[in-house]
């Protein structure tokens, strides 16, 4: 009897810790309308960087792309790309966005793509946003001339962590920097005094408000 409690009590622990890690990630069957393997307020970095070009041959035909998951209470979720001179800033274009007129969950998917095969020769950038059945997608046309030919020059594709979302905060989904002198290849400070350091900077980001 002892035995069979000791067995008893280990299995309402596993299948316990089981239900607990389930309802956290809403995996069936909790997910409800929500993303699967996102808790709740959360961002998932799913960069395209990471897909093998064996099995996904589709990606060799983009310069740049990724995807992003989150589970989130919010009013919108906009999509924008900003091209910095120094530290002002000349070009700030809404690429496409969804949303309400308040807070409701908007749980869902971003898709982004840079198509071609040059990642500082973009000529378009196209998202699209899913969630709840419903779909926004739109392109943007970059105009000619935006990106400059300095001698150094860095890019990265969703340089973030997966975590918490901060409203009004900027996920960069693709970065791009420019400079005459020699940068470091991981730097990610949009800060002005860091903007003012560089001769051009451009970053497509998501935004949740």
């Amino acid at each position: 009897m002892k035995k069979f409690l000791i067995i008893l009590g280990v299995v309402i622990i596993v299948v316990g810790g089981a239900l607990i890690y389930l309802n956290y990630m809403n995996y069936w069957p909790f997910q409800g309308d929500k993303i699967a393997g996102v808790p709740d307020g959360e961002i998932k970095n799913i960069n395209a960087d990471t897909v093998d070009v064996k099995t996904d041959p589709q990606s060799l035909l983009l310069a740049a792309s990724g995807t992003v998951d989150y589970n989130v209470k919010a009013e919108s979720v906009n999509v924008y790309f900003d091209v910095f001179k120094r530290d002002k800033r000349v070009i700030h274009e809404l690429i496409t966005m969804t949303g309400s007129d308040g807070e409701t969950d908007l749980n869902g998917h971003l898709l982004w793509a840079i198509p071609g095969f040059e990642v500082f020769k973009p000529t378009e950038i196209r998202a699209k946003i899913e969630h709840g059945g419903a779909i926004s997608q739109d392109n943007y046309i970059i105009p000619k001339g935006i990106f400059g030919m300095e001698a150094a020059s860095t890019a990265q594709t969703q340089p973030f962590d997966d975590g918490k979302i901060e409203k009004g905060k900027q996920y960069m989904l693709q970065t791009w920097l420019f400079n005459k002198e020699p940068m470091e290849s991981n730097d990610q400070d949009f800060s002005k005094e860091a903007l003012r350091d560089r001769e051009q900077t451009a970053i497509l980001y998501i935004v949740f408000k």
